[in-house]
């Protein structure tokens, strides 16, 4: 399950990762990841996210890992 998400310098707001998780990402001027997001419920939303990123700047933390994949 995610534990941590997020967005590190260098989006480029293309957009993509609310294309595939509208319910945790939101992209307007900025790409931010929504603070009412639930992680539990959108884990595979957020790992397709992390792997289709064009300039892989989202990354998260499982909960049974102490690594931050990107």
């Amino acid at each position: 399950m995610v534990k941590k998400l997020s967005i590190e310098p260098g989006c480029i707001t293309c957009g993509l990762c609310e294309f595939v998780a509208p319910d945790v990402f939101e992209v307007t001027d900025i790409s931010h990841v929504k603070k009412e997001a639930c992680f539990k419920t959108h884990a595979t939303g957020i790992k397709e996210a992390v792997e289709r990123c064009p300039v892989q700047v989202i990354t998260y933390q499982d909960m049974d890992s102490h690594e931050t994949e990107d």
